[in-house]
């Protein structure tokens, strides 16, 4: 059943693709688009591939009610999950942006996804502000 992580590897590099495509105006890609995507995809990929074929295959040994396997203890098959979820924070956070043939796609889609942040959260200050009654600020 190796398809279900590879399914769910390619679900989230094309979310992450399709979020490239549609969530970035103009003015949050400072580089070419087709950086801004590949970066998108290849760190969707790597988020996915982590999710697709650690978590997914732990969640599926947690929800399998076969009994004891002596041969695969829970035990030691749940020791995964801490050092995976590790290294998708680390990834999240920017571990790849140092690698050397993907920094160059990855630092575009970072930079584009932080001025889109920025962005956001501007907007969601000033209707807070607008909300509140203060005043704009200057």
């Amino acid at each position: 059943m190796l398809w279900i992580e590879g399914v769910v590897a390619l679900v989230i590099a094309l979310a992450f693709l399709l979020h490239a495509f549609f969530a970035f105006r103009p003015e949050h890609v400072e580089h070419h688009p087709t950086r801004v995507r590949i970066g998108a995809l290849i760190q969707g990929l790597s988020i996915g591939l982590l999710i697709g074929f650690v978590i997914v295959p732990l969640r599926m040994q947690v929800m399998d009610a076969r009994g004891f396997d002596p041969g695969v203890s829970p035990r030691l098959s749940s020791l995964s999950f801490a050092p995976a979820l590790l290294m998708l924070i680390v990834i999240r956070r920017g571990a790849l942006l140092k690698a050397p043939v993907l920094k160059t796609y990855l630092r575009a889609y970072r930079r584009a996804s932080l001025l889109k942040t920025r962005d956001d959260a501007t907007k969601a200050l000033a209707k807070l502000d607008e909300i509140e009654g203060r005043r704009a600020p200057a």
